[in-house]
């Protein structure tokens, strides 16, 4: 087969899998709910050159291994990749020194590889999952630009490069254009949008109106800006209603034009970060004149999902008998 057929067989191996696994292709994956209903033994250890290993015994179970020092968007896309080893029934163990290959770099790899590689992609990123996700943040699918993109990614549970490789695969993206989305740096569009504040390894949610009623799914130490519009003039203002548990607000503020004219804007924000006794949760804001009772004019709310960045063990634990 060439790497077209190759990644048309991933597409359809995917596709059969998320129906088999009851997965809806229009939400967020759970790919380690997955392993567990396959019942593969899934271990996490912290290793120095592979982002994971695929090996096959023969009749028994395979075992898959996951490097645990791995952020929590490769660790979930190392799992679908070889999740898709172990479902399309290769014989050959693999390790894997290196994923998110572009589609130009699928010629000459190993067929293994190239279809675990486009089912992890379209397992983690089926297009109506694309589709919905970018209609959902408000981008624009023309002018996609790179934090868009990290956006995306993040919603989605995907690393950046996966992310634009997938979106390049669906030619949502043209070659050229993931090129130059290429030449940036996580690290950097992280910064940008976090007002030049570094973060390390960990994630940067910049939401606004078009997250309201929304899922995310951060770790802890992730942190969450909440950026909303308000006509300083009209007396309405953002305020947070029932801080949630382990949700640590950081700073309250104001940006644009110190002397708002009549009607003029301004963007309250709100900054926040995950702490380790976060649990599901719902954080509200709410938009009314502080003096006035009843006077709410507006709602902002997104269902928080902690997630687990995986450590060193079994992904299912035994138990004791």
């Amino acid at each position: 087969m060439d790497r077209q057929q190759l990644v048309v067989l991933a597409m359809g191996a995917a596709h059969k899998a998320h129906k088999e696994f009851g997965v809806n292709p229009t939400s967020r994956v759970d790919v380690f709910r997955v392993l567990r209903q396959v019942g593969a033994d899934v271990f996490f250890r912290p290793l120095r050159s592979i982002y994971g290993a695929y090996l096959p015994t023969g009749d028994s179970i395979p075992g898959l291994l996951i490097n645990s020092n791995l952020p929590l968007s490769v660790q979930r896309f190392t799992a679908a990749h070889e999740l898709g080893h172990l479902y399309l029934g290769h014989k050959t163990a693999s390790l894997e020194k290196g994923l998110d290959f572009t589609p130009e770099e699928r010629s000459g790899t190993d067929p293994d590889e190239v279809v675990a590689e486009a089912f992890g992609a379209f397992f983690l990123m089926p297009r109506p999952l694309v589709k919905a996700s970018i209609t959902e943040l408000g981008i624009n699918e023309k002018r996609i630009d790179s934090p868009d993109v990290y956006l995306l990614a993040l919603q989605m549970g995907t690393s950046y490069a996966a992310t634009v490789n997938q979106l390049q695969t669906l030619k949502i993206v043209h070659p050229a254009q993931a090129r130059e989305l290429r030449k940036q740096v996580p690290k950097e569009i992280k910064q940008k949008i976090n007002d030049e504040k570094a973060v390390g390894r960990h994630d940067v949610w910049l939401l606004n109106e078009s997250w309201n009623g929304k899922e995310i799914f951060p770790a802890v130490m992730d942190t969450i800006r909440i950026q909303l519009k308000e006509t300083p003039t009209s007396g309405y203002t953002w305020s947070l209603q029932d801080q949630p548990v382990g949700v640590n607000v950081l700073e309250d503020t104001r940006k644009g034009p110190e002397e708002a004219g009549i009607g003029g804007t301004q963007v309250h924000e709100f900054v926040a970060a995950l702490a380790e006794n976060a649990s599901d949760s719902t954080l509200t804001l709410q938009k009314k004149r502080p003096w006035e009772q009843g006077s709410v004019k507006g709602e902002f709310s997104v269902q928080i999902r902690p997630q687990e960045l995986r450590k060193t063990g079994p992904l299912v634990v035994p138990k004791i008998a």
